[in-house]
């Protein structure tokens, strides 16, 4: 198999579901999160009453909404997911090169949010106890900027970084 089948198996099949699955996060589980509390009665809101089974279970803090947790959920819930879509249509249409300035400054302030919140939640009075569950649901996240950002450096290795000014100046000698 060659090395840009792979590449763009990578791109089709893991990393535009993954922006697909963080986009669906933010817009329903994060959007709801920032906005009020979850009521594990009469929330109807897709996906809430999962969550809260979820979380009861395996990360019992986001159940608690400490302050900082819900304000950053809401700037990943407001603020990630044109990214996402950058990462997606970066992913789709193979152009690595033209969007990775922005996805690389993004990839830096989401690691730095994972980061945070990881040390937030297992310093924490409620640790999460389940870690295989946690980082089913958490794992991806670091999974997919991995694979980002070897995309890009793969792009820049084939010459998809080079400017106009190089590629002209090869081509006259």
């Amino acid at each position: 198999m060659s090395s840009n089948l792979k590449e763009r198996l990578i791109d089709l099949c893991l990393l535009i579901p993954l922006q697909i699955y963080f986009v669906l996060m933010n817009v329903t589980v994060e959007r709801f999160y920032c906005q009020t509390p979850f009521d594990n009665v009469t929330d109807k809101r897709f996906l809430v009453q999962e969550t809260i089974a979820f979380c009861k279970a395996n990360n019992p803090l986001f159940l608690e909404r400490p302050r900082w947790m819900q304000v950053a959920t809401c700037i990943s819930a407001y603020g990630y997911a044109p990214f996402y879509c950058i990462i997606m249509f970066a992913a789709l249409t193979n152009k690595w090169h033209k969007f990775r300035i922005v996805i690389l400054f993004f990839i830096g302030a989401k690691f730095n949010a994972l980061a945070f919140y990881h040390i937030m939640e297992f310093t924490s009075t409620t640790p999460p106890q389940n870690l295989l569950p946690y980082f089913a649901v958490e794992g991806p996240y670091l999974v997919s900027m991995i694979l980002v950002v070897i995309r890009i450096i793969q792009s820049s290795k084939i010459g998809g970084g080079s400017s106009k000014a190089t590629i002209k100046k090869k081509k006259t000698k």
